[in-house]
């Protein structure tokens, strides 16, 4: 099964829920580079993700490569295409319907907000407007060489709003063209760059300054020739910075509600769940604490639990203690509450609350490797526990095209763990220039040994103090 869905133009909230329902269930996700990255971030991390980019001179992947691939996959897994904007307004998604057809594929279509009408309107621009347009018209603004398809001559007559996709390097003929065939060269026109997402940018003016304005601007972006600019009233005014974090899902939530900036989503590490058969061999009722150093410990431990059957009774006697308040949190959603939480979240913090538990018998969850800063403490002075690695981390690989599609535009980028700094030193080709937040000391260590240069590092590792650190930079 093959669903072709829309993405949107950008802006991290003009998604369907429909189109995100078939992101989180897909099996393979094949992407252009106009995606908005966080929408992949909530694929399986068992997803293969394929991108398929296209920019103007350049194809990642032509279109019947694509086509190929799409009936490879499509007749055994699902399969989403994920496309800019909507895929029936230049998105070739009729094409692939219909080779899906030929092919005996089934296929949904899952529509998307088409940047025609929501770019303009993220400027403050109508396409119609009483008495100054009833009607607007969807052209292309990419013609492959000596092969003009567009009429000129009738567009200069329509009288309705023109949005001309796809044609900021034919600007200037947009505007020789349309002048000559009869249209004023004081109608309103405007350049829109990156419209709805925090790099958005317009430049508005006559058509006779069409290719001036357009030499302000950078690709993607929508040209709009017509009389409703004039009507255009400022309201999206994107005056934050663009952060990319690589923590959990949950991290992102909190920095979202903290910071409110506009993050990009990108988890560049995955977990990967290991020992079953120890944990089953384990005797879970006798242990008097249980201590959780991540969320994903947390998820695994449990996850394992009803696998094996075991019923959650068993832990009635045992105390919890976690290392963060993330970690906490996790614990909650199954009914489990901490009896302590280090005021610091770290390791090392949580094992010298520990080491005045000596006689009693600890089983440690964690990942196999992570740090070993705790368990050292814990040995060290003599505390009895039993140290189970239920995962290891792993850098996600699949990741790395849109690390690199998206990081050359980030001014910020938080690194939440020393697996995501290794994952980030692994995939990133070439220098950036955004500035690394790292969540915490530990973290810059881990940082350095891969050689990424964190620029701050967060006194505290949570969402607000990381948010205080990027927010107190540009202030």
């Amino acid at each position: 099964m093959v669903y072709i869905v829309g993405a949107g133009p950008g802006g991290s909230g003009l998604i369907t829920l429909r189109g995100m329902e078939c992101i989180e269930n897909a099996e393979v996700i094949v992407y252009d580079h106009l995606v908005n990255p966080t929408f992949l971030n909530y694929a399986s991390e068992n997803c293969m993700l394929i991108y398929a980019g296209k920019t103007a001179g350049s194809h990642q992947m032509e279109q019947e490569k694509i086509n190929e691939t799409l009936i490879k996959y499509g007749k055994t897994l699902n399969v989403v295409r994920l496309k800019g904007g909507d895929p029936f307004v230049f998105g070739r998604g009729g094409e692939e319907a219909a080779v899906l057809a030929e092919n005996d594929i089934p296929y949904e279509l899952v529509a998307g907000v088409s940047s025609c009408y929501s770019v303009p309107m993220y400027s403050g621009i109508p396409v119609t407007s009483r008495g100054t347009a009833s009607s607007f018209h969807v052209v292309t603004g990419h013609e492959k060489n000596g092969n003009q398809t567009v009429d000129y001559s009738m567009l200069a007559k329509l009288g309705g709003t023109l949005v001309f996709l796809m044609g900021l390097g034919n600007a200037g003929k947009i505007s020789s063209e349309l002048i000559e065939n009869g249209m004023d060269a004081n109608t309103g026109a405007a350049v829109i760059s990156r419209g709805t997402t925090q790099k958005h940018h317009h430049v508005v003016g006559t058509l006779g300054e069409l290719s001036s304005m357009a030499e302000k601007v950078s690709p993607p972006a929508v040209i709009i020739v017509g009389n409703t600019v004039r009507e255009q009233r400022e309201w999206f005014s994107p005056e934050g910075k663009n952060i990319l974090v690589t923590g959990t899902r949950l991290m992102n939530f909190e920095l979202q509600k903290a910071f409110g900036g506009n993050l990009t989503e990108i988890s560049l590490i995955k977990t990967v769940p290991i020992n079953y058969d120890a944990f089953t061999g384990t005797d879970l009722k006798s242990f008097s604490h249980i201590v959780f150093t991540s969320a994903n410990g947390v998820n695994i431990f449990f996850e394992y639990l009803k696998k094996a059957k075991i019923d959650v009774r068993i832990l009635s006697n045992a105390a919890f203690a976690a290392v963060g308040n993330k970690t906490a949190l996790a614990l909650e959603e199954r009914g489990f509450y901490v009896y302590v939480i280090p005021d610091i979240s770290n390791g090392r913090e949580l094992a010298n609350i520990l080491c005045a538990e000596r006689h009693t018998k600890m089983l440690i969850i964690r990942a196999e490797n992570g740090n070993s800063e705790m368990t050292d403490i814990l040995s060290e002075n003599g505390v009895c526990f039993t140290d189970l690695k239920l995962y290891r981390t792993e850098t996600d690989y699949s990741k790395k095209e849109l690390l690199n599609l998206c990081v050359k535009d980030m001014d910020y980028v938080i690194i939440a763990s020393g697996s995501a700094a290794k994952a980030f030193a692994e995939m990133t080709v070439g220098d950036t220039d955004a500035r690394i937040i790292s969540i915490g000391a530990g973290t810059t260590a881990e940082a350095g040994k891969y050689g990424v240069k964190v620029y701050k590092t967060a006194e505290t590792a949570c969402a607000a103090s990381i948010a205080e650190c990027i927010r107190s930079d540009f202030e």
